[in-house]
């Protein structure tokens, strides 16, 4: 090798050290300087689902950045090597941030008290609880529906007792090919307040009826459906039915009927799965179409909430003349409408910006007044393929 080669080689060496060592000390100093806030990960999301990719706007979080001095050279300010390499470092921190945005999907806080508005309260005929101490759900006679009585504030209505609580209760709703889960919160006696009570209670009020206090929501549960047994053990309950053995419904139906299981029960807090029994025996496959063995635990929120809910008031609630009005939805744009009827009259209509766009799960809060009367909300999202309403969830309600 001559001596100019050898040079040449001994200058490449150098310079790959220098640009080494330059790239570590300006990832160091970056590392030290980004602080990424409390709703960094939210703001990210947003700006990816607008199609943001840099140009005039900076997508991350944290304080803009230029290079340190002595770290610019040639090519644009850069060695080829130091700029190619931060070009790879910082696509790869995007990467792992757009991993991130992917797949955190934070799940609807249910394992609380309901939220203001929310709160539907279970009688039976006479007022008085069920003879086992728990409140039976709503079973409407015939085709007719009678919505429970709700307070429309988060309150206890007249009569109920410190022996009851507010329990989220899942139903299948939307298209009857493709159902999705909707939550009502129903107020259920308890004996003891444990968690195999608060199962109890709120499995027995689910297959009480073919639907909830909203008729759109059901139970595809085969009538007759009988909860035996329910113990909790370790965070897992054993849950055993009778009559249950035999349901013809389809594959998207016999899913989502499980996973109506699973978040109820594991609405309870404490409780994270759930083990299923049908008269006393472990089930494998549950009516020949969905994978039953071991422990159950809840599927992803996107991949079974309803993308829409009107979460309060709920159905059949009397409120005041000043509320609010409480929606949630798993929607790419974070954008929902809420429209007010009173009979075919349009009293309001307006867009609703959700706290976070899908596939978590927003929420927003509108306060409305309105004079006295009976009156729908509904809760919907505008398609962005053709403009035609979408995944409509109404509740009707009196304004006393």
């Amino acid at each position: 090798m001559s001596a100019s080669a050898s040079g040449s080689a001994a200058g490449a060496e150098e310079r790959g050290n220098r640009d080494e060592d330059l790239l570590r000390r300006v990832l160091e100093a970056e590392a030290d300087r980004i602080e990424p806030g409390p709703d960094a990960l939210p703001g990210i999301q947003r700006r990816i689902l607008a199609g943001d990719r840099g140009g005039a706007r900076r997508w991350w979080p944290g304080p803009r950045w230029s290079a340190p001095r002595g770290a610019r050279g040639r090519w644009g300010g850069w060695s080829p090597l130091a700029a190619g390499a931060v070009t790879v470092a910082t696509l790869s921190v995007a990467a792992v941030l757009v991993g991130l945005v992917g797949t955190v999907v934070p799940t609807p806080s249910d394992r609380a008290e309901p939220p203001p508005g929310a709160v539907g309260v279970e009688r039976s005929a006479n007022g008085s609880p069920a003879p086992d101490g728990i409140q039976p759900g709503p079973t409407p006679p015939g085709d007719a529906v009678t919505p429970s009585v709700g307070t429309g504030t988060g309150t206890p209505a007249p009569g109920t007792t410190a022996g009851s609580a507010g329990l989220p209760v899942y139903y299948l709703g939307g298209d009857p090919g493709r159902p999705r889960l909707y939550r009502e919160y129903h107020r259920l006696w308890l004996h003891d307040g444990s968690s195999r009570d608060r199962v109890t209670a709120a499995l027995r009020n689910l297959l009480d009826g073919p639907v909830g206090m909203d008729p759109d929501y059901r139970n595809p549960w085969p009538e007759g459906t009988d909860l035996r047994t329910v113990t909790v053990r370790d965070g897992i309950a054993t849950v055993d039915l009778a009559g249950a053995a035999r349901n013809e419904v389809s594959a998207p139906v016999a899913r989502l009927a499980v996973q109506q299981l699973v978040w109820t029960v594991t609405a309870v807090p404490g409780v994270s799965g759930l083990r299923l029994r049908l008269d006393g025996a472990p089930v494998d496959r549950l009516w020949g179409r969905v994978d039953t063995s071991g422990v159950l635990r809840r599927a992803p929120a996107m991949e079974v909430l309803a993308p829409v809910w009107l979460i309060s008031p709920q159905h059949g609630d009397e409120v005041g003349g000043s509320f609010e009005v409480h929606v949630a939805g798993i929607l790419a744009e974070a954008t929902a409408q809420l429209r007010i009827q009173e009979g075919t009259r349009t009293v309001r209509e307006q867009v609703v910006t959700l706290s976070v766009a899908g596939p978590a799960q927003g929420e927003a809060r509108v306060a409305v007044a309105l004079p006295p009367g009976r009156y729908t909300l509904t809760a919907y999202a505008i398609s962005l393929a053709d403009g035609t309403e979408q995944f409509l969830d109404d509740h009707t309600v009196t304004v006393r």
